[in-house]
């Protein structure tokens, strides 16, 4: 019998991913394909290379300020943040330069942006189709890939169930990261959903004000004058920041400027545009999810309790892998029981 794992979108919820994998090895679960939607396709792939150990040991060495680097916010079109370095990490350490190479047959999905079809890459190089399961609309830029324009894959095809049953797999486990956002248990978590919205939002208001205060007539004024009393004779040009110098000074200014964010939220005030953006794409998962389970059911769903991670939380690594072990140490006698039968 042919094991499938299909890994599911969920943003930094993606870390979980790494807990489940190495538990169900633990536990004796021959995994023979894979594939992954967004976070899932990174994780994945990773695993499928045979490098998930050293992606588990960078990711859990990230500290926040950290994560707000590598993710690259700034002005552009498309996205307010390229994530390239998070990218070229993984193609340069944590992957293969090909579908062929990969230890363990692999597949990731993405959504052309134009017809809303879901694009599947199983084969070829590897170059940027990761990169295009991973652009979260409005985050992250589209890809373009051929003659399209990619997006994340989990706008059609969050928990790509299918993706295992096309490499060949008899017996497919498949792992569902936003469960907890399901509408008949909003009401429920709403505390936790809340605090995970504040987290998000203030990630991105603090990013937001750097880069304006950063582009400011004033503070581009106050930066001359500084360099001119220090470097009087410097050519013009070596006050031009490099990409990696703006990331640094944008991360001590808000390490100087920035005190913490209250955790009541004034709910007179409407939520925040990140804020939307993530709840409405959380519920467009669900929905999305439900209904494609519904249609092509794993023969194993996994679903960890994650309401209180926000989904720009990279940092949390450890815990999270932490996680994923525990929802497999609870479902262990299950999971045995239909794999013997």
């Amino acid at each position: 019998m042919k094991i499938g794992l299909a890994l599911g979108a969920g943003a930094a919820r993606g870390w979980t991913h790494i807990g489940i994998i190495q538990a169900l090895e633990k536990l004796g679960v021959k995994i023979d394909v894979v594939a992954g939607c967004s976070i899932g396709a990174y994780v994945g792939a990773a695993y499928a290379s045979g490098k998930l150990e050293g992606l588990k040991e960078w990711a859990c060495s990230l500290s926040d300020w950290q994560v707000l680097a590598l993710m690259g916010v700034g002005l552009r079109r498309g996205g307010i943040a390229s994530g390239q370095k998070v990218f070229d990490k993984l193609a340069s350490e944590f992957c293969e330069s090909s579908y062929e190479d990969m230890i363990k047959p692999f597949a990731t999905v993405a959504t052309d942006l134009y017809t809303g079809r879901e694009v599947v890459f199983n084969s070829g190089p590897i170059g940027d189709t990761i990169q295009a399961s991973c652009a979260i609309p409005a985050l992250f830029a589209p890809v373009a890939h051929g003659d399209r324009w990619l997006v994340d894959g989990a706008v059609v095809n969050p928990v790509p169930v299918n993706l295992c049953r096309q490499l060949g797999a008899d017996f497919v486990i498949a792992v569902n990261l936003n469960a907890d956002f399901r509408p008949l248990r909003l009401e429920k978590l709403r505390q936790d959903h809340e605090e995970n919205q504040r987290k998000t939002e203030d990630f991105f208001t603090k990013s937001q004000n750097v880069l304006r205060q950063w582009f400011s007539p004033d503070s581009k004024q106050d930066d001359k004058s500084i360099e001119d009393k220090e470097e009087p004779n410097a050519d013009a040009a070596k006050n031009v920041k490099t990409e990696e110098g703006i990331a640094a000074d944008v991360i001590d200014k808000v390490e100087e400027e920035f005190t913490e964010v209250p955790v009541k939220v004034n709910k007179r005030n409407p939520p925040g545009i990140m804020s939307v953006m993530s709840s409405s794409l959380e519920i467009l998962q669900a929905r999305v999810t439900r209904s494609r389970l519904a249609g092509d059911p794993p023969d194993i769903l996994i679903e960890p309790q994650l309401t209180d991670v926000g989904i720009m939380e990279f940092h949390r690594a450890e815990e999270l892998c932490a996680k994923g072990e525990e929802t497999i140490a609870r479902l262990a006698e299950q999971i045995r029981y239909q794999l013997l039968t």
